[in-house]
């Protein structure tokens, strides 16, 4: 199957253009004919070969688009289990999409629900109509979408995608809440040491000195954020980081644990939607958000492909703990694969939300004694200043 980008003209005149997957270009055209459309181009979306590096197009795939024009986990949680919701009820998937333009939450959401409820009108499948928002929609949802219209369990992949964004948002609020602590001790550490300044010459001169700081500061992380994105879409930088962050001590442990839920995660609702299990592999591997992770994950794949089980296939990829391959032993065993990956990413999550929130108290502690010799530095260097300026009026 290949990609195919569009221009087409509706009866009542009105342009549109997106993407849709066709074996050809004649299948291609012949379905959106087939929808009432006037077709005005299809022209094959082709892969650039060699892997150039366009720092522009990067900078618009992942910076412009998903700032300016995504929504967070929690907001597409929302669209979809409303989505979900009606869908279940009975209403239409058109029905659905019309009542989300004006009642999907996200600003964002609404607009591609505005945008998207024409070409579901003429007989266009969901699938194709999200996948023509590639930084709202990962390639993940749009698989267990088509997935489900094949299977007509729409309404379950629904819930299944909602499910995991709900689980991916509560994971990443747990983060930000053990992380505060830390963040907040880092605060003070700018904010503090200036502090006599506020009291012996006002605000004035206290808002120039922590802005003095702050400014460049916050310049230069902008600048290390922007170039660190860019650099990461180079397979070979991403490779080598991602391995490096499983080397470090305790880090690397967590880092693996939360890797590997959201791998269960996404191989569970894969499965439990019909789709081909060497599939399912392949975008929970991507899914898993390690380079190399994904990489050892991956050569589970022909192994798959040859008739395996996903326990003794997954063994070969040497990264999943003996504990989840027995569980999906078992699960082989009793055809209840689904269940026991997301048993094994509910444990695996709860073990790296213990493990994540002793390493933060450690760092916490760590960073309280460094603030405290910080700021007791800035106080003794205050105090000697002082006595020298009263030894030196007495002289």
């Amino acid at each position: 199957m290949r990609s195919f980008r569009y221009k087409v003209k509706d009866k009542a005149g009105r342009t549109f253009d997106g993407i849709m997957i066709g074996e050809d270009q004649r299948a291609a055209v012949e379905r959106l004919q087939t929808m009432g459309y006037f077709v005005l181009g299809v022209h094959e979306i082709r892969k650039r070969q060699g892997g150039a590096f366009n720092p522009l197009g990067l900078l618009e795939r992942w910076f412009v688009a998903p700032i300016f024009s995504g929504a967070s986990a929690y907001e597409l949680a929302i669209f979809y289990r409303q989505f979900a919701t009606m869908v279940k009820s009975g209403m239409t998937v058109v029905q659905a999409m019309n009542s989300l333009r004006t009642q999907g939450g996200s600003r964002r959401l609404r607009k591609i629900a505005v945008e998207t409820a024409p070409f579901l009108q003429a007989g266009g499948h969901l699938s194709e109509a999200f996948a023509r928002y590639p930084w709202m929609f990962p390639e993940l949802h749009i698989s267990l979408l088509r997935a489900g219209e094949a299977g007509g369990t729409l309404d379950r992949m629904l819930e299944r995608i909602a499910d995991y964004l709900e689980r991916e948002h509560a994971v990443r609020q747990k983060l930000r809440l053990a992380t505060l602590y830390p963040k907040l001790l880092v605060l003070a550490v700018i904010l503090i040491p200036p502090f006599p300044l506020l009291i012996l010459e006002g605000f004035a001169p206290y808002a120039r000195a922590t802005l003095g700081l702050l400014l460049p500061m916050a310049a230069v992380l902008l600048v290390l954020w922007v170039l660190f994105r860019l650099l990461y879409q180079i397979p070979a930088f991403r490779y080598s980081l991602d391995l490096a962050k499983l080397a470090v001590p305790k880090v690397g442990k967590t880092v693996k644990m939360l890797a590997l839920s959201k791998f269960y995660r996404v191989v569970a609702a894969m499965f439990a939607a019909g789709a081909p299990l060497s599939q399912g592999l392949a975008h929970a591997a991507d899914a898993s958000a390690n380079w190399y992770l994904a990489t050892r994950l991956k050569t589970a794949i022909p192994w798959i492909e040859q008739g395996r089980s996903l326990s003794e296939s997954l063994e070969h990829a040497r990264v999943l703990p003996r504990m989840a391959l027995d569980m999906l032993a078992t699960g082989d065993q009793t055809g209840n694969i689904d269940g026991m990956l997301d048993k094994a990413a509910e444990y695996t999550e709860n073990e790296a939300e213990v493990a994540t929130v002793q390493s933060t108290i450690v760092v916490g502690v760590l960073l309280l004694l460094c603030v405290a010799a910080y700021i007791g530095y800035f106080v003794v260097q205050f105090y000697v200043g002082q006595y020298g300026n009263v030894m030196n009026q007495q002289w």
